[in-house]
C-alpha cells in the first residue's frame, strides 16, 4: 500500500497519505475549510423526539436545523444556528461554538435566550463527502426537551437543498434570516 497518492475511506474513517506502513496524525488544520460552510438536516434524519418529563410521554416531531459556520480557528468553529420543529412551527436561533479534534470528533455548545443546549457529533464521510453526525437532547425549564440525531450534510448554491430545504420549502438564506441572537465574534 505504499506511495498511494489517492485518500482512502476505510469504515467511517478517512484515510490518506499511506506510506512507508505508518499514517501521519491529523491536525487542527485539517477542519480550516469548515468556515462559511452551510448545514442542514436531510430528509430522512428529520424525525426527532418531544419528551414531557412532567408525563413521561414521548411524541414524534420533524425537526430541521441549519448551521451556517463563520470560521473556524485551530479546533474551534463558530456560527448560527436556525431550527424549526414541525411544518408549522416558529423558527428560533442560538449562537453555536463548537470544537473539532484532529480526529474529528465534534462538541456543540448552543446558546439562545431559552437556554443552552450541548451536543456531540463526528465527522464522517460517506458517500464521498463529510457530514455531521450529531446528537442533542435540549435542556427545558417547561419540562418539554427535543432529542435529535442527524447526519447533517453541506449545502452550497445551485443545489435543490439550498432552494428548498426539506420540511420548511424555503432557501438556505431566507431560513437564516430567522437568526436573532447575537454572531459569535473572536477576540483577536
Amino acid at each position: 500500500m505504499s506511495g498511494l497518492a489517492h485518500p482512502l475511506t476505510t469504515g467511517h474513517v478517512e484515510v490518506s497519505n499511506l506510506s512507508h506502513g505508518h499514517q501521519p496524525s491529523p491536525t487542527p488544520a485539517r477542519w480550516a475549510w469548515l468556515t462559511d460552510t452551510y448545514w442542514y438536516v436531510p430528509k430522512a434524519n428529520l424525525p426527532a423526539t418531544l419528551y414531557n418529563s412532567s408525563t413521561g410521554t414521548l411524541a414524534p416531531v420533524l425537526d430541521q436545523t441549519v448551521y451556517h459556520i463563520l470560521g473556524y480557528r485551530e479546533g474551534y468553529f463558530w456560527g448560527q444556528l436556525v431550527t424549526q420543529l414541525g411544518v408549522s412551527g416558529t423558527p428560533s436561533s442560538s449562537a453555536m461554538v463548537g470544537t473539532v479534534t484532529p480526529q474529528g470528533h465534534i462538541l456543540l455548545n448552543l446558546v439562545s435566550t431559552a437556554g443552552t443546549t450541548q451536543g456531540i457529533g463526528t465527522m464522517t464521510k460517506s458517500h464521498g463527502q463529510w457530514t455531521m453526525e450529531n446528537q442533542m437532547f435540549t435542556g427545558s425549564s417547561s419540562g418539554i426537551q427535543v432529542g435529535h440525531w442527524a447526519y447533517m450534510v453541506q449545502s452550497h448554491k445551485g443545489q435543490k437543498s439550498w432552494n428548498s430545504l426539506p420540511m420548511v420549502g424555503v432557501s438556505v438564506p431566507t431560513f437564516l434570516k430567522n437568526y436573532s441572537g447575537p454572531t459569535p465574534t473572536p477576540i483577536a
